[in-house]
């Protein structure tokens, strides 16, 4: 059970990584996290959480191969 979630932990936080850098180095904004940017006309707040859904969409399709290959074994 702990290396299941231990799985599901390290690919959500290796897909959300990955996400996000793609989103900064091609300036992607679906991908990109920008809680706070200053403008010439003020501030503006927001952001995408697209990658952290689809890190948690990743994260339980592999948790759950990796708990049932653990139950073929």
């Amino acid at each position: 059970m702990i290396k299941t979630v231990f799985a599901g932990l390290i690919t959500f936080i290796g897909v959300s990584s990955l996400l996000l850098l793609i989103g900064y180095l091609f300036h992607f904004k679906l991908f990109m996290f920008s809680f706070y940017e200053e403008t010439s006309t003020g501030f503006e707040a927001g952001g995408s959480v697209i990658p952290f859904i689809i890190a948690i969409i990743c994260s339980y399709f592999i948790g759950n191969y990796y708990q049932k290959r653990q139950h073929s074994c």
